[in-house]
C-alpha cells in the first residue's frame, strides 16, 4: 500500500492527485494507459473511492487523463492545450478534443459495421 503522507497538510485527494500526476509525467503512466479502478485506487493509497473521484477530477480538468463511460480512466494522448489557444471562433483546442473523441467512437463503430457486413457477404 502506498498510502498517503498524514503530516501533509494537503488534502488526500490532493496528495493522491500529485501522485498520480507523477506516474503519469514520469512515465510508469504512458500515454493511452488505463489508471487503475477507482476501488483499487482507493485501496493501495488507503483512501475512500470518493477521495479517488475528486483526484480523478483535478487530473481530468488539468488535461492528463480521460474518462470513458464503462470503460474507465485513461491517461490522455494527447497533450493538453494551454488555455490560450484557441481553435477559432473563441473555442480552445482543449474544448475540441472532446468532440474528435466522440466523431472517432462513431467512426470505429461505422468501421465495425462495414467489416461485419464484409465478412458476411
Amino acid at each position: 500500500m502506498s498510502g498517503l503522507d498524514p503530516d501533509d497538510a494537503r488534502p488526500p485527494f490532493e496528495q493522491l492527485a500529485d501522485a498520480m500526476r507523477t506516474r503519469i509525467r514520469s512515465g510508469l503512466l504512458a500515454p493511452g494507459a488505463q489508471l487503475p479502478s477507482y476501488h483499487a485506487l482507493a485501496q493501495e493509497f488507503g483512501v475512500a473511492p470518493n477521495t479517488v473521484k475528486s483526484a480523478m477530477a483535478v487530473l481530468r480538468s488539468e488535461g492528463l487523463i480521460v474518462s470513458r463511460q464503462g470503460k474507465g480512466s485513461f491517461v490522455r494522448v494527447q497533450p493538453a492545450v494551454p488555455p490560450n489557444e484557441t481553435a477559432g471562433n473563441g473555442r480552445t483546442l482543449e474544448d475540441v478534443w472532446p468532440t474528435l473523441d466522440a466523431m472517432n467512437r462513431r467512426l470505429e463503430a461505422l468501421e465495425r459495421q462495414l467489416r461485419a457486413v464484409r465478412d458476411g457477404a
